[in-house]
């Protein structure tokens, strides 16, 4: 004579722990039992809200870890910058050049070439080396594809901007160059300069922290989105 169990008094847990160690060639028809209690504790309209909400939840958590690329942005742009001190050393030992960290016409030329090499890797390849390394590529924010040379050169439009109005203004002072009238008027350019420069960099902190797929201001400028690769 045997007996049936009632299995509404089981948990999922337990029932998934009962259906997964019981030994269906010696007990097929608990076996069988057991999976029809699973099955129905499954179906049960509280149960599948449950897994809908654990569902959601694991989505958008994998939606977060997708876009959330600060870190990798920055060790990226670390090694970049480390290459391109390495470039820059080659460049000026091959030109002649002394090389010195505090020169500011040597650091701003260097800064013009990295702007064109960004501008260049992400239109056609979506990734600097660094960004290769760090496993994050820049995408278009629409449609999440690659993104092309036009994109690229808005994105980093601000950055070579100012880099060459810096260089302007380093040649200015250079070659004494007496368009402003006097070193007064270029030293006031100077200092708005480096407060608009300075705000610059701040609001792009600011917007990558304050927006869900953590764009950056020239993200929002260039319509791109970074996301780390899958």
């Amino acid at each position: 004579m045997t007996f049936s169990h009632d299995y509404s008094k089981y948990t999922i847990e337990q029932l998934s722990d009962m259906r997964k160690n019981i030994n269906e060639e010696k007990y097929p028809e608990k076996a069988e039992e057991i999976a029809s209690a699973l099955a129905k504790r499954m179906e049960a309209p509280e149960i599948q809200a449950m897994l809908e909400k654990e569902k959601k939840i694991a989505k958008e958590k994998k939606r977060d870890l997708k876009y959330s690329t600060f870190w990798p942005r920055f060790w990226a742009a670390t090694i970049d910058g480390i290459l391109f001190a390495i470039i820059l050393y080659i460049e000026c030992f091959v030109l002649g050049v002394e090389f010195n960290v505090h020169n500011q016409f040597i650091q701003t030329f260097n800064a013009i070439q990295f702007s064109i090499y960004v501008i260049f890797m992400h239109g056609y390849f979506g990734q600097t080396l660094g960004k290769r390394i760090m496993k994050v590529k820049v995408l278009d924010h629409g449609t999440e594809t690659r993104i092309n040379l036009k994109q690229a050169l808005r994105r980093e439009s601000v950055n070579l901007t100012l880099n060459i109005f810096w260089l302007f203004i380093l040649l200015l002072f250079v070659l004494e160059i007496p368009i402003l009238g006097s070193a007064y008027n270029l030293l006031y350019i100077v200092l708005i300069f480096s407060v608009l420069s300075s705000i610059w960099g701040i609001s792009e902190f600011v917007t990558m922290l304050f927006n869900d797929k953590r764009r950056a201001l020239h993200d929002l400028i260039g319509k791109t989105v970074v996301v780390r690769m899958q």
